[in-house]
Order: C-alpha cells, then sequence, then structure tokens
C-alpha cells in the first residue's frame, strides 16, 4: 500500500512532468481524501501552485510581480487521483473553490 506522504510525491511529479515552469518549492499540499475510481482505492491529493496564466493574472488587474513568481500571488487548485495500490496517478482534475459571499 502506498502511504499519503509517497501519494502526495507522486502527485507533485506528475504535476513537475506535466505543468510547464513549475517550482516545487512553490506547491503546497492542501487536501488528501480517499476514494475509488472504478475498482480502485485511490489517494485524493489536492495540490496548490502559483497561477501560471498570465491572461487570467490580467484578467484580476495584476502582473507577473515577484509575489507571483514567489508562489504568493493568486494560486490553482489541482486534485490528484493516485492510486492506492501502486502509486500511479491515475488523473488530474481542476480543483474549484467555493467563493464566500
Amino acid at each position: 500500500m502506498v502511504t499519503v506522504k509517497e501519494a502526495t510525491a507522486k502527485a507533485i511529479e506528475f504535476a513537475e512532468a506535466v505543468l510547464p515552469g513549475l517550482l516545487r518549492e512553490a506547491v503546497a499540499l492542501e487536501e488528501v481524501d480517499t476514494s475509488t475510481k472504478g475498482p480502485q482505492s485511490v489517494w485524493l491529493i489536492t495540490l496548490s501552485m502559483p497561477l501560471q496564466d498570465k491572461s487570467a493574472l490580467r484578467h484580476l488587474g495584476l502582473t507577473n510581480d515577484i509575489t507571483t513568481v514567489l508562489g504568493y500571488g493568486p494560486r490553482q487548485y489541482k486534485t490528484f487521483a493516485v492510486s492506492r495500490k501502486t502509486g500511479e496517478v491515475l488523473s488530474m482534475k481542476i480543483r474549484e473553490l467555493a467563493t464566500a459571499e
């Protein structure tokens, strides 16, 4: 069985491989849960990382300033399904946050 620590490391490795320009130091673990994906038991690992889409930054009225580069600006959230048996990353999804009103 893959531990949650191992699953988190696998999710970060996967994110680095598929998301260009991702800085490992700016990635933060946000949530951990368990679920099933088909017949497999999975860890659901939610990571946050700096928002990389420059058009989205402009839309928010922000520029690529030092806080964004260092990972303290707007963040995006992604949830990774990691097999609890093998450690394989099975999926990566955008995690939408609810807005407080």
